[in-house]
C-alpha cells in the first residue's frame, strides 16, 4: 500500500525529477507523443459507490503525486505542487452512447499539466452496467504501476466495508488501451499475439523509462544513450514481468535498438505473474534471502570480523550542513528499511527484523565532526558490528582542520546493501537533503519496497532447481582454485592483501567500447576476456574458473530496493589453442550473457551440489567485476547550488580472493571515462612482481584487441 507523509495544508513547491521534466516538455511540444493510458472495468452490482469514492480519495491523499500540478516559476523553472482540491481526480458520468467510443474520446482529450492531475477516475453509469475508468498520464509511468494503485484502492475499500466485502473488478471486454509515449495499443488479451510493431514500441517505452530518455526513437541504440548491462537487466525483467515479452541477454547485445530487438523477442502475451505483498508490517521478521544466507555463512566463518564492512568515504568539494545532512539521512533510514534492520539468531536460524521508526532514537548511528576528534578513517573501517544489537551502519563526519574539505565516513555492513543499491541511496539522499534544506519533509514518487518482502516471496517460491542444474552442468569436473608457476599454496591462507593498479589510458573507454559493439559484446566482457587470456598465458592454463557478480534482482519490482541481493557466479573458461582471439571473446560473451538468466542461485548452493562444500573454500580464486558510474562521485542538491562530493579510494588490506580484479570506470564531470584495473592479491600466495607481470600481459592483450588482424590470431600464435 502507498504510505507517504503529506500535510494537506502544505502549499509549497516540490522538486521535479528529471523524468517528470522531460515528459512535461514533451507534453508541451509534442502532445501526440504522450497519449494517456486508459483502463476500464465493470463493477459488481454489489459495489458500494460511496465506499469506492472514499477508497479512491484515500489513495490520492496518501499519494500526493497523483494530484500534482506542474507550471513555471517566476524564475522560469518547472515546479510541482500538490492540489488540495480532489474533484478533478474523482468524477461521475452518465453515458447514453457506446462505451468504447467514450473511452477513445477520453484518451484524445487535451491535457494541461497546470490544471489537470496525472491521475483521474470516472465512475460511468450506463443503462446496463457501471464502469470504473482510470486515466493515467505518462508523467506517472516511472513511479507507479497500475497493479499497485488497484491494490491500494481495493485495500481501502475492504477496510471501509463493514461487511468485509471485497471490491470486484472485471476488465471491460473488447477494450484495452495502454499507450505509453507513442505505443500502439497493447495486447487485447493475455493470449493475443502482438505484432512486431507493437513489441518494438513496448521495448522502446521500457528503453525510455530505464534511460530517462523520452526522445529515443525505434532505431536508437540503447548503449549509445548510456545503457549498460545492469540497465539491460532491468529492461529484460520489465519486459517479461509486465508485458510477457522474452528477450535474452545475448540478443540484447546483438540487437540493441528497439526495432532490431523486437525481431528477436518472443512475445506470447503471458505476463509473468509475480505475487505482491502489499501490507507487510514494518515490524515483521523475515528469513534471510538465499544471497544473504550465503553471506551470513561466510561472515560467520570469518568470526564476524570487519571483512564484510563496506567503508565508503567521500570528500565534499563545498560545504555541507551537518544538521541538514542528519535530517536527510534519517529520512533515508525511514524510507529504506534494510538500513534499520537487526539480525536475530535462534536454533541456527537467522531472521532479519526491521526496527520501527519510533525506536530509531534509541540507537547511535550518526556523529558530527566535533564528535570525531582523534578518530581516523581506519578506526571506522575496522569497527566490528554486532548486527544483533545495533544498526548496520555508522555515519560519521570526520574532524578536519579549518579550511580543509569535509570528509564523511559512511560505514555500512554488506548484509544490508550491495553496489546496485548505492545509486538508489545516493539519489534519494540528494532529494531528501534539498527538501530538508528548505525546511520541508521530502516527498517520494513511490514507496520503496523492502528486502523482507522479497525474502518472503523467495521463501514461498523456493529454490529453482532448473537453475541449480544449469550451473552444475556447466561446472561439473572443473578444477578448483588457481595454480600459477611461482605462486605459493600455503595450508592456511591469510586474507591479508596488497593492491596495485593498471591505468588503461585516456582513450581506452572509447576504443574498447567500439570494439565491444563491433564484436556484439560489452565493455565488461572485453576486459574479462583480456584478464582470462592473460592468466592463460601467464600460467599455461587450459581451464580456469572465474567468479564475478550478478545483480540477483530477479523481480522487477525490487530493482530499486536497498539491500543485499548480489550473487557470486562462477564461469568455467576453457582455452583451445587453435581458437582465434576474437572467437574466445565471443564464446566468453555468450557464456556470461546466457548465465545471467540463472544468476539467482548463490555459489554455496551450487558448490554443495558439486560436492565442494563452501566450508572448504570457494571454487574460484580469481574474481572480476566492474564498478561503473560510481554513485559516490556526485552531488547533493541544495537551495544554494549543488554540493559536489567524490569518493576517497579505500585502502585494500584484506581480500577473500587470491586475485581480485576490479574494473574502475570513473566518469568525470565533463563526461570523460577513465578506465583502471585495481588488482588486490593475497600476499601469502602471490608476489607483486607476479601480479605486475599479469597486468603487463593484460595491457598487451588490449593493445592486440584494437587491431582486427591481431584478433584473428589463434591463441597459440599470441606472443606477449
Amino acid at each position: 500500500m502507498f504510505t507517504q507523509a503529506f500535510n494537506s495544508g502544505d502549499t509549497g513547491m516540490f522538486q521535479v525529477s528529471e523524468y517528470e521534466e522531460k515528459i512535461w516538455m514533451l507534453q508541451l511540444q509534442q502532445p501526440e507523443q504522450v497519449p494517456r493510458n486508459i483502463y476500464a472495468w465493470k463493477l459488481s452490482n454489489k459495489v458500494d459507490f460511496s465506499l469506492l469514492r472514499q477508497a479512491i480519495l484515500n489513495v490520492i491523499k496518501e499519494t500526493p503525486n497523483l494530484n500534482a500540478r506542474y507550471s513555471f516559476s517566476d524564475e522560469g523553472e518547472i515546479i510541482k505542487y500538490y492540489s488540495q482540491e480532489y474533484g478533478a481526480c474523482l468524477t461521475d458520468s452518465t453515458l447514453q452512447g457506446d462505451v468504447v467510443s467514450y473511452l477513445e474520446a477520453r484518451r484524445n482529450l487535451a491535457w494541461d499539466a497546470a490544471t489537470n492531475p496525472p491521475f483521474s477516475t470516472v465512475i460511468v453509469q450506463t443503462q446496463q452496467e457501471s464502469i470504473l475508468v482510470i486515466d493515467l498520464h505518462p508523467m506517472l509511468d516511472q513511479s507507479y504501476k497500475l497493479e499497485e494503485l488497484l491494490a491500494a484502492i481495493k485495500h481501502h475499500y475492504l477496510q471501509l466495508s463493514l461487511s468485509d466485502l471485497a471490491l470486484l473488478l472485471t476488465p471491460l471486454e473488447g477494450f484495452s488501451i495502454e499507450q505509453r509515449h507513442g505505443l500502439e495499443p497493447a495486447m487485447q488479451s493475455s493470449t493475443a499475439q502482438p505484432s512486431k510493431d507493437q513489441v518494438a514500441n513496448i521495448i522502446l517505452n521500457e528503453f525510455r523509462i530505464a534511460l530517462v530518455e523520452t526522445g529515443m526513437a525505434l532505431d536508437d541504440d540503447f548503449f549509445d544513450h548510456g545503457g549498460h548491462s545492469l540497465l539491460a537487466t532491468r529492461v529484460i525483467g520489465k519486459l517479461m514481468q509486465s508485458h510477457g515479452i522474452e528477450v535474452s541477454f545475448n540478443d540484447f547485445f546483438k540487437a540493441s535498438t528497439a526495432l532490431s530487438l523486437a525481431e528477436r523477442a518472443v512475445a506470447n502475451g503471458q505476463v509473468e505473474q509475480q505475487k505482491v505483498i502489499t501490507n507487510l508490517s514494518q515490524e515483521s521478521a523475515a528469513p534471510l534471502t538465499f544471497a544473504q544466507d550465503f553471506l551470513w555463512q561466510a561472515y560467520s566463518a570469518y568470526e564476524f570480523s570487519p571483512i564484510y564492512n563496506l567503508p565508503f568515504v567521500i570528500s565534499f568539494v563545498n560545504s555541507v550542513d551537518e544538521r541538514v545532512f542528519l535530517a536527510a539521512f534519517t529520512d533515508i533510514l525511514v524510507r529504506h528499511t534494510s538500513l534499520r534492520t537487526k539480525f536475530h539468531t535462534q536454533n541456527d536460524e537467522v531472521t532479519q527484523n526491521i526496527i520501527p521508526v519510533t525506536e530509531l532514537s534509541r540507537y547511535k548511528w550518526f556523529w558530527r565532526g566535533d564528535e570525531s576528534v582523534d578518530m581516523t578513517l581506519s578506526d571506522e573501517a575496522g569497527y566490528k558490528f554486532d548486527l544483533t544489537r545495533e544498526l548496520p551502519l555508522r555515519v560519521r563526519f570526520m574532524n578536519v582542520s579549518k579550511g580543509e574539505s569535509q570528509v564523511l565516513s559512511l560505514l555500512i555492513h554488506h548484509m544490508v546493501i550491495d553496489e546496485w543499491s548505492l545509486n538508489t541511496l545516493m539519489s534519494d539522499l540528494s532529494h531528501a537533503y534539498m527538501a530538508r534544506a528548505n525546511n520541508q519533509e521530502p516527498t517520494w514518487d513511490a514507496p520503496a519496497r523492502n528486502i523482507n518482502d522479497f525474502s518472503l516471496l523467495q521463501s514461498e517460491q523456493g529454490l529453482n532447481q532448473q537453475h541449480v542444474d544449469y550451473w552444475v552442468s556447466k561446472l561439473q569436473g572443473a578444477k578448483k582454485g588457481l595454480s600459477l608457476p611461482g605462486a605459493n599454496n600455503p595450508v592456511d591462507i591469510s586474507t591479508k592483501a596488497q593492491w596495485t593498479e593498471l591505468d588503461l589510458g585516456k582513450d581506452a573507454f572509447q576504443k574498447l567500447s567500439a570494439l565491444a559493439k563491433q564484436q556484439e559484446s560489452s565493455l565488461f566482457n572485453v576486459l574479462y576476456t583480456a584478464i582470462a587470456l592473460s592468466l592463460h598465458l601467464e600460467g599455461k592454463l587450459d581451464d580456469i574458473v572465474i567468479g564475478t557478480s550478478a545483480s540477483g534482482r530477479t523481480n522487477a519490482d525490487f530493482f530499486d530496493t536497498v539491500g543485499y541481493f548480489t550473487t557470486m557466479v562462477a564461469h568455467r573458461v576453457q582455452f583451445d589453442r587453435q581458437q582465434p582471439v576474437y572467437e574466445l571473446l565471443q564464446s566468453i560473451t555468450q557464456q556470461i550473457n546466457e548465465s545471467l538468466s540463472y544468476a539467482d542461485i548463490p555459489i554455496n548452493l551450487i558448490q554443495q551440489e558439486l560436492g565442494m562444500p563452501i566450508s572448504e573454500g570457494l571454487l574460484f580464486d580469481v574474481y572480476i567485476h566492474i564498478h561503473s558510474n560510481n554513485a559516490l562521485n556526485g552531488s547533493l542538491k541544495s537551495p544554494t547550488g549543488d554540493i559536489f562530493y567524490q569518493q576517497v579510494p579505500p585502502e585494500k588490506n584484506d581480500s577473500m580472493f587470491g586475485l581480485h580484479f576490479e574494473i574502475m570506470d570513473d566518469i568525470s564531470p565533463d563526461g570523460h571515462h577513465d578506465l583502471r584495473i585495481v588488482t588486490t592479491f593475497q600476499e601469502s600466495r602471490f608476489s607483486l612482481d607476479q601480479v605486475n607481470s599479469i597486468l603487463a600481459k593484460i595491457n598487451k592483450v588490449l593493445t592486440m584487441f584494437y587491431a582486427e588482424s591481431e584478433g584473428s590470431k589463434t591463441l597459440n600464435q599470441v606472443q606477449l
